[in-house]
């Protein structure tokens, strides 16, 4: 019996081991850059890293690994180079280092490396790899339905044994802001996605014309490819253990799409192939003030459904939601006078005072918020104290810091940790202001302390920080007031390591809007304009988002501007191709909901249609004349429906000029002179309205220019006209 025993255990323990070798070939592996590599986020990560910073007051990081338990990951990789032991330190004291954690957590600490090469040398040294793993910044806000990416990276490795990677494309609209932050060109083979080229493209705002040169070696074999210049990359990668090897192989591959992806898919000699997943899911990546703004008030209108923020990702948190996107925790304190408006999220053991005005904004736990403060658009992390009768405007107040009474913060300023604003002092727009002198931005990049001991090269380096830092702190104190503690940042070098190549492929890396980026940003997701108010019942379990417009109102007195609202239903019709009755229905509604006359719909549909042409014409997708005859051919029998007799047309037609006048075209007369016409064409135009127009338009020298061809063209008319009297006179 007992040899029977014996035999059934050995039979036991074999199949044990082949299943946990089974397991150990199957499992699903995940490594997770904490590290950015770049000073994007500076004066903040000399403190504090980047993924430990807050989003709609819960660290980065968090969304990353949620994201990560969801996709059914058994062990995380977290590879740390700055602040790696605060990193180290917050896992451990997460609900990720529990016993019943849904995946085995390690930190690896990488103090050498510079950039995502040196971490994947660094992982091939290790051999920790053993099957396909996820490559994933920390600092990724992602819905994305993993499942479905990774049979995609699974049927095309069946297809295709040189296919090494998968990248996560997700679709933007034109108006979707974080496209203007590093546009990039894919080249995809029609069919499978194989990306044949990749290319950095300059900003839209630089006066650079973009244009994508590819080998035609590259194109062999190729029936059919497609040009998209419209994917967020989020950096969602599945990679093969090939990858860290080919990084291992080739010293100079240092960034993951510029070195990396484009020299792989270039190289005849490694012969290997990369797929691109796209996904209409929600998925990108804090890389900037800017995106980091845009990702906050995405997240807070429930575009990451069913990630939200009443979901309480973390165990300690008690958010409870309300109709307009209002968030709050337990143990808040409200005046009995103050308002809360719309997209706002307020922590737990926040108080808040008598005739304070919150919209837009997230406010963090333990807050002290004072009395007759506005706050709009911004974000006052943890312990933040808010004296009286401050202005506080799309800005940034870090945890721990401290601001007076009769303070006003303009838009786009940084107050980093434990600063101290004294009463009644102004921060200009964009001013970044820190609680320590930075003298050196790699040494605090790294939580290396300048007074450590350091290599020749970073001390040529600090030596001029510090010339530059004597100059830039001259006047600290009157800008922070005489019992304030603060200084001001302002790197002399760059904030990102992309921006050593400088001009058209630069970032402009600040909070405060950016003009260039406005005819991008569409009104129901940009922080910029309000949203579109429509009244519509919202429950929490709702996975309807601001960008359908569903968010209701609290207050019935609030201010409402048709010329943001009307555009925004424009705009927003005009990118989902509505017919133009239910654009004209939802325009109507709007128009008598807010008693406004036709006059101002003329100028939101105008408008709307003119940024429509500025933008095909700005990013190359059409020509000029192209542009304005596909827009006001298929959108400008609107118009038939906002104006009624010979003045309004001839308002109509002031209201075209003006806004064309003031647009950013090269060619304003031609812009002018083909829009007229192709209204002219398809009879929205009577010639009576434009004569009249014409005999009555303004003497203004700033219409000089653009009138040029359309004087030219209204003589034709005329010319016409009579030819035609006088025909049908000897007639």
């Amino acid at each position: 019996m007992a040899g029977k025993k014996n035999k059934g255990n050995k039979n036991d323990n074999s199949n044990g081991s082949k299943k946990q070798e089974v397991d150990v070939e199957d499992r699903l592996q995940a490594v997770v850059l904490t590290d950015s590599f770049e000073t994007r986020f500076m004066p903040l990560t000399a403190v504090k890293p980047r993924c430990l910073l807050p989003l709609a007051n819960v660290p980065l990081i968090e969304y990353t690994l949620e994201f990560l338990a969801k996709a059914g990951v058994s062990e995380v990789y977290l590879i740390c180079s700055s602040h790696a032991n605060l990193v180290d330190e917050y896992i451990e004291n997460s609900k990720w280092s529990l016993p019943w954690s849904p995946f085995k957590v390690v930190t690896i600490m990488s103090p050498e490396a510079r950039s995502v090469g040196d971490v994947m040398r660094d992982l091939d040294n290790r051999g920790m790899i053993t099957g396909d793993f996820i490559l994933i910044s920390g600092d990724v806000v992602t819905n994305v339905d993993f499942n479905k990416m990774l049979e995609f990276h699974r049927k095309m490795h069946a297809q295709d044994k040189d296919h090494i990677a998968t990248m996560c494309l997700s679709k933007a609209s034109q108006y979707y802001k974080t496209r203007t932050y590093e546009p990039a060109a894919f080249i995809l083979e029609k069919g499978n996605n194989r990306c044949i080229y990749y290319q950095d493209l300059p900003l839209v705002s630089s006066k650079e014309k973009p244009s994508v040169e590819i080998d035609p070696e590259l194109l062999e074999g190729v029936d059919e490819f497609v040009i998209r210049n419209d994917l967020i990359d989020c950096r969602i990668d599945i990679c093969t253990p090939h990858v860290p090897p080919i990084f291992q192989e080739n010293f100079d591959y240092q960034l993951l799409r510029t070195d990396f992806v484009k020299g792989v898919i270039s190289s005849d000699i490694l012969g290997k192939h990369i797929y691109a997943y796209i996904t209409d899911e929600y998925a990108v990546r804090v890389e900037s003030w800017q995106s980091y703004d845009t990702t906050s008030q995405d997240f807070v209108g429930r575009w990451c459904y069913p990630m939200v923020l009443e979901s309480n990702m973390q165990d300690n948190q008690t958010y409870s939601y309300e109709s307009g996107h209002i968030y709050k925790e337990s143990n808040v304190v409200l005046a009995q006078s103050c308002k809360i408006g719309k997209c706002t999220a307020i922590g737990s053991n926040t108080r808040i005072g008598e005739g304070t005005i919150i919209e837009n904004s997230i406010i963090g736990r333990n807050c002290q918020i004072g009395e007759n403060i506005v706050i709009k658009d911004s974000y006052i992390w943890d312990n933040a104290v808010i004296g009286n009768n401050n202005i506080i405007s799309h800005s940034i107040v870090a945890s721990n810091a401290k601001l007076g009474s009769n303070v006003e913060l303009e838009d786009g300023c940084i107050i980093g940790f434990n600063v101290i604003l004294d009463d009644s002092v102004t921060i200009p727009k964009g001013t970044k202001i820190s609680a320590k002198e930075i003298q050196s931005i790699e040494l605090a990049t790294f939580g290396v302390d300048s007074s450590d001991t350091i290599e020749s090269s970073d001390t040529e380096y600090e030596t001029q920080s510090s010339t530059a830092t004597e100059h830039k702190f001259s006047s600290t104190t009157n800008l922070v007031g005489n019992k304030g503690v603060g200084f001001v940042y302002d790197s002399d070098f760059s904030d990102d390591e992309d921006d050593i190549v400088s001009g058209p492929y630069k970032v402009s890396n600040s909070l405060a809007h950016q003009i260039e980026d406005l005819y991008l940003s569409d009104a129901s997701i940009s922080s910029t304009k309000k949203r579109t108010k429509k009244k519509r019942t919202m429950s929490a379990s709702s996975m309807y988002t601001d960008r359908e417009d569903i968010g209701s109102e609290s207050s019935s007195d609030e201010e409402e501007d048709f010329a943001v609202e009307g555009l925004a239903t424009i705009e927003r019709a005009v990118e989902n191709n509505h017919d133009l009755d239910t654009a004209m229905l939802e325009l109507n509604t709007l128009r008598m909901s807010m008693n406004v006359s036709y006059h101002e719909v003329r100028i939101a549909t105008i408008t709307a249609l003119v940024r429509r042409v500025y933008h095909f014409i700005a990013t190359q997708t059409l020509g000029p004349k192209d542009a304005v005859t596909k827009v006001f051919t298929q959108w400008g029998p609107l118009f038939k429906r906002q104006a009624f007799d010979e003045e309004e047309y001839v308002d109509l037609m002031n209201i075209l000029m003006d806004t064309i006048v003031n647009e950013n075209f090269e060619r304003h007369d031609l812009i002018l002179f083909v829009a007229l016409n192709t209204l002219y064409d398809d009879d929205v135009l009577e010639e009576d309205a434009i004569y009249k127009w014409w005999d009555t338009i303004s003497n203004d020298p700033k219409y000089d220019e653009i009138k040029n061809l359309t004087a030219k063209w209204v003589e034709w008319l005329r010319t016409a006209d009579e030819e035609s009297s006088s025909e049908e006179e000897d007639e």
